[in-house]
């Protein structure tokens, strides 16, 4: 914690603000261009092979891979869920904290994927998808009592949401591939330390740490709302 805590104060100039926004934009972009010139979007996510024989963009262009592909509907809705969840995130912890978080996760997926090309040969590719799902489950931990419409009529809170999440990602990693399984895995790490590190990192019981942590977050954010 404290290790952490020196980290933020000596770097912590240099967060990028506002990122939840530009990575939302990156998105429409990336989703655009797969619709319009898939050959070239081909040529922006990571592929360990390709990025050890010189085509080192690919580590910052993967992050253009859209949350949600598929219509446009539902391309537009993921990305702009994605918006909301982040922005509100990046607003409760600070740019740096969400900076730290969003880079580590995009950084834990492709050293995954080289590591497993570095192991087996196979070149796969990172597909960030289980990634972004991660800002739900951290947001679902910050902002336990959000409400989501489910199937835009039935309000759910997140908590509630979270752990039908976080049993479908068990569910796929017990009957997944290799593949789906570093997924997860990657997609998850980032989680795990972050609030490990952020929030029950000191001395003591961990878990009575993050407990704590969250409850004074939210004695805080209830009386700033009195303020409002």
């Amino acid at each position: 914690m404290r290790s952490y805590n020196e980290f933020k104060f000596k770097y912590q100039r240099y967060a990028i603000r506002n990122l939840s926004t530009y990575v939302s934009i990156l998105f429409a972009v990336g989703y655009l261009i797969s619709l319009v010139m898939p050959q070239l979007f081909n040529l922006l996510v990571f592929m360990p092979r390709e990025v050890m024989h010189g085509q080192v963009w690919r580590i910052v262009t993967t992050v253009v891979y859209p949350p949600v592909g598929g219509n446009v509907f539902w391309a537009v809705l993921g990305i702009y869920v994605y918006y909301n969840m982040a922005t509100s995130l990046e607003h409760w912890w600070g740019s740096f904290n969400f900076n730290v978080y969003f880079f580590s996760s995009v950084l834990v997926g492709e050293l995954g994927t080289l590591i497993f090309y570095l192991v087996t040969g196979f070149d796969l590719p990172f597909i960030p998808v289980y990634m972004y799902f991660s800002v739900f489950m951290a947001y679902a931990i910050t902002f336990p009592g959000a409400v989501f419409l489910l199937f835009f009529v039935l309000p759910v809170k997140a908590k509630y949401l979270a752990v039908a999440e976080a049993a479908i990602y068990l569910y796929n990693f017990i009957t997944g591939g290799i593949f789906a399984r570093i997924y997860i895995l990657c997609a998850l790490i980032p989680v795990a330390v972050y609030f490990f590190v952020s929030m029950g990192g000191g001395g003591g019981n961990p878990i009575a740490n993050i407990r704590r942590k969250l409850e004074q977050r939210k004695r805080r954010k209830e009386w700033q709302d009195q303020w409002r």
